[in-house]
C-alpha cells in the first residue's frame, strides 16, 4: 500500500479544484451541492481511509487547507468588490492563495498573515462545517414490559447478557400469526424467527395494528397503541419474561422482541398470550417449523480475493445500482440541478475514486472492475464519470438483472399484497463476518431480508458517495423466476459495548414477490463469496399460521 501516493494524490486534486473554482466566471459557491469541489475531495478522502491508505487527521487536514484557501480567494473577491480599482489594495488581484503540502498550509498575499488567516477560517466556519451523515440507526427502548405492569418507554433493561455463554446458538422459524384485541383496536403479531446467541434472545417480529378511525395498518409512529405490557411470554419451566420491544427502522411495524431475562439454552417452547387471546405455544425445536431444505442446498464458499480497492468499487457500483431506480429515468439529468442528491456525485467523483485508488496501489491498473464500473454508468445515463479505461464487454449478471429492471420498469398496476416468509440459515463466515438469515417480508411495496451479524466493526465511519462501511459484505437475492435483488442496509439494532453482534435490516431492490417459493443467497467479502439456495413458506399479513380463538 502506498499511503505517500493516496496523500500526494488527494493534495493535487484538491490544488486542481481550487484551480477551477478560480478560473470559473461566474464563480460558483463553494458549497454547490454534492458535484462541488469539497463534496469530491470528501468522497475520495473517504475512499482511501476505507481501504487503509490515509487516516482520518489527514483528510480533514487536507479538506481544512482547501476550505481556507478557498476563504481566502473569495474575502478578497469581496474586498475587490468593495475598492473601485480592485488593484493592489487589501483584496486586489495580486493577492494569491494556496494549498500546502503539509499540516501548515502557507497563505500569502499583501494582507497581514494573520488578519487574513483569521479572517478567513472566521469566514470559512460560517459557511461550512464538515458534514458527518447521522449515526446509523440506534435502536431505542419502546417499552419494557412485563405481566400486568404498562410499558414504560426508555425504561431501563435488566444487565446485558453474558456475551461468553457456553451454550449453542439457537436459531428457530416460527411462521406464526398471533391475534390481539383491545378497546378500539386490534391487530396481529407475525413472529418470524426466534434467535438465541450470547448476547441474549429475540423474536424478529412485524406488527399490523388497525383503530375504528383508521382501518388501514399504520406504522410505528403510533406505539402507544401496541399493548405492550399486556403479552405475556412463559417457558417450559413456567419462567414468565419481561419482553423488550425494539422498532427497525423505517415506516413498517418491523421490531426486534426482546425476552429478558435470557432463557436457558434448553427450554423446549414458548408460549405466548395475547390481550383477549389464548395462549400460543411456540417449539423451538429448530426441526418443528419451516421448510425442510431440499438437497444439494448447503453453502458453497469460493475463492475471489478481490483487492480493498476492487471490492471497494464493487460497493459503490451496487450502491449506484439500488439509488438509481428511485429516481425516473427522463429526471436523471434534471434532477441533480433542481436538487443535488447521491447521482450527481456519485457521477463527479467516480473518476478520482479510481485514480486514487490506483496511486495508493490498492487497485491495480489491470483489473476489470473500474472498466464494468465504467459501463455500468453509462447503461445508467451517467456518461461524465470520469473513469478513464475503455468499456468492459461483460457485466456480472446480478448487475445486468438490475439494469434489466431499470430499463423495462413501468407503473405498478397492482402493488404485491403483503407477507413474510419464514426462513432461517447460518452461512459460513465470510472476511470474519458471521451471518444468520432470519427472515423476510415485504410491507407496502417494500421487501426487506433480517439478518444477525457477528464480527462486525461498527464505528459509525461514513462511507464514500452512501455506501456502508459498518456492513462491509455485498449481498444479493436470487428469486426462482431468475431476477436480482441487491440487498443494502436500511436499518440497525446494535448490541450493548464491547457486543459485535448487532440485528440488520437490509433492503431489497427490487422488492420480492410474496409467493417466490425459493431464492438464492449471494453473500460477498474481499477474501471469498458464499451461495445457497433456501426454500420459503410464505403467508400473507391477515392469514399466516394463524391462531385465532
Amino acid at each position: 500500500m502506498n499511503r505517500e501516493g493516496a496523500e500526494t494524490y488527494l493534495r493535487l486534486l484538491a490544488e486542481a479544484q481550487l484551480r477551477g473554482w478560480l478560473a470559473a466566471t461566474p464563480r460558483p459557491s463553494w458549497a454547490a451541492g454534492p458535484g462541488s469541489g469539497r463534496a469530491r475531495l470528501m468522497a475520495v478522502g473517504q475512499a482511501l481511509t476505507a481501504v487503509g491508505a490515509l487516516d482520518d487527521g489527514t483528510v480533514e487536514e487536507i479538506l481544512a487547507d482547501f476550505g481556507l484557501a478557498l476563504s481566502v480567494r473569495q474575502i478578497r473577491d469581496q474586498e475587490s468588490q468593495g475598492h473601485p480599482g480592485g488593484q493592489g489594495g487589501p483584496g486586489g488581484q495580486g493577492g494569491q492563495a494556496s494549498l500546502g503540502t503539509g499540516a501548515g498550509a502557507a497563505v500569502t498575499g499583501p494582507s497581514p498573515a494573520g488578519t487574513l488567516r483569521a479572517a478567513a477560517m472566521a469566514h470559512w466556519a460560517a459557511q461550512s462545517q464538515t458534514v458527518r451523515p447521522a449515526p446509523l440507526i440506534k435502536a431505542s427502548m419502546l417499552g419494557r414490559a412485563g405481566p400486568g405492569s404498562p410499558a414504560r418507554a426508555g425504561s431501563p433493561g435488566p444487565a446485558d447478557p453474558d456475551p461468553d455463554r457456553a451454550g449453542p446458538d439457537r436459531f428457530v422459524p416460527v411462521g406464526l400469526t398471533i391475534p390481539f384485541r383491545g378497546e378500539g383496536f386490534s391487530g396481529e403479531l407475525h413472529l418470524m424467527s426466534f434467535a438465541q446467541t450470547g448476547s441474549g434472545a429475540r423474536f424478529i417480529a412485524v406488527w399490523s395494528v388497525r383503530t375504528a378511525s383508521l382501518p388501514s395498518p399504520m406504522g410505528l409512529e403510533h406505539p402507544d397503541l401496541i399493548p405492550f405490557g399486556q403479552f405475556t411470554v412463559t417457558d417450559d419451566r413456567g419462567t414468565r419474561y419481561d419482553l423488550e420491544v425494539t422498532p427497525g427502522g423505517g415506516p413498517e411495524w418491523i421490531s426486534q422482541i426482546g425476552l429478558r431475562p435470557t432463557p436457558p439454552d434448553d427450554i423446549r417452547w414458548l408460549d405466548v398470550a395475547a390481550p383477549q387471546r389464548p395462549v400460543i405455544r411456540i417449539d423451538l425445536n429448530p426441526g418443528s417449523a419451516g421448510p425442510v431444505p431440499q438437497a444439494g442446498t448447503e453453502p458453497q464458499v469460493t475463492d475471489v480475493q478481490l483487492s480493498p480497492g476492487e471490492h471497494l468499487l464493487t460497493l459503490l457500483a451496487q450502491r449506484l445500482l439500488t439509488v438509481a431506480p428511485e429516481v425516473p429515468r427522463q429526471l436523471w439529468r434534471q434532477l441533480p440541478a433542481r436538487s443535488p442528491g447521491p447521482l450527481q456525485a456519485m457521477s463527479a467523483a467516480l473518476g478520482d475514486i479510481v485514480a486514487a485508488l490506483e496511486a495508493a496501489d490498492v487497485l491495480s491498473p489491470a483489473s476489470l472492475v473500474p472498466a464494468r464500473l465504467a459501463t455500468l454508468c453509462v447503461s445508467l445515463g451517467i456518461d461524465e464519470h470520469g473513469i478513464a479505461v475503455p468499456l468492459a464487454h461483460d457485466l456480472p449478471e446480478p448487475w445486468l438483472s438490475l439494469l434489466a429492471h431499470y430499463q423495462r420498469r413501468k407503473p405498478d398496476t397492482a402493488p404485491a399484497r403483503d407477507g413474510c416468509a419464514s426462513v432461517v440459515a447460518e452461512l459460513p463466515e465470510v472476511d470474519g463476518i458471521r451471518l444468520a438469515l432470519l427472515g423476510l417480508h415485504t410491507t407496502e411495496g417494500r421487501s426487506s431480508l433480517h439478518v444477525l451479524a457477528r464480527g462486525l466493526t461498527a464505528d459509525g465511519r461514513p462511507g464514500p458517495l452512501g455506501i456502508d462501511l459498518d456492513f462491509p459484505l455485498s449481498i444479493w437475492l436470487r428469486d426462482s423466476g431468475g431476477r436480482w435483488h441487491a440487498a443494502c442496509p436500511a436499518g440497525w439494532h446494535r448490541g450493548g459495548p464491547g457486543n459485535r453482534e448487532c440485528t440488520v435490516r437490509l433492503r431489497l431492490v427490487p422488492p420480492l414477490t410474496p409467493s417466490t417459493p425459493w431464492v438464492e443467497v449471494l453473500a460477498g467479502g474481499r477474501s471469498a463469496e458464499v451461495r445457497t439456495r433456501l426454500p420459503l413458506r410464505w403467508g400473507s399479513h391477515d392469514g399466516w399460521g394463524s391462531h385465532d380463538g
